[in-house]
């Protein structure tokens, strides 16, 4: 089982320790998704090590591939038993950059920030049509855990780090879920197949 993608990989715990359990193969996410039976935080990396596998919509591997991917977790969620209380925060680690005309600002503890990068909220309380413009980073998704379920910031970046509030109506109807398209790979695509992946699951 492949960790290149996994968050933990340098993190001997993870890997060895006693959060190694929580580490699985993304391959179950969509069963306990459909079962109701996530746990409070996911977090989905998918990946691999050569060009034959699904590399987390890295340039020259196939974006109709991980679109399906992608689409099939999502799927599993909406119409799994927990989509009234999920929130689904869809992003990249990498832009594809080097023409965003935007400086990256300064992060609160004084770092530099990078180019930005996508993201999608997929919610019942999202809300429709609505794009967020207020200033965030990787750890606005931190933030947005903390606030949920009362945890303690770890550092000034997600004490700071602005949380998608503007983002969700948790007033509106809870919005129902829209079916996804699975799309065919195409003729130059047609070598990418998927391995086991990596779930990393906090109870």
């Amino acid at each position: 089982m492949s960790h290149i993608w996994n968050i933990c990989s340098a993190l001997a715990e993870c890997l060895y320790g006693g959060q190694a359990q929580n580490v699985i193969d993304a391959g179950y996410f969509r069963y306990v998704a459909q079962a109701g039976a996530l746990p409070s935080f996911s977090i989905v990396t998918p990946g691999g090590a050569s060009n034959e596998v699904l590399s987390s919509c890295h340039n020259d591997f196939s974006m109709t591939a991980c679109d399906n991917w992608i689409g099939q977790l999502v799927s599993a969620v909406e119409n799994g038993p927990e989509w009234h209380s999920t929130a689904m925060f869809i992003t990249f680690d990498d832009c594809g950059c080097f023409y965003d005309q935007v400086r990256p600002p300064k992060a609160p503890d004084g770092t530099q920030e990078g180019p930005r990068t996508p993201l999608i909220i997929v919610s019942p309380y999202a809300k429709p049509g609505y794009t967020d413009n207020s200033p965030s980073s990787f750890a606005g998704i931190l933030a947005f855990t903390e606030h949920t379920f009362g945890l303690a910031p770890l550092g000034p970046n997600d004490s700071q780090g602005y949380d998608f509030r503007n983002a969700f109506n948790y007033a509106q109807a809870p919005r129902r879920p829209v079916p996804m398209v699975v799309r065919g790979l195409p003729w130059s695509a047609r070598h990418v197949w998927l391995t086991p992946v990596m779930v990393h699951n906090v109870a």
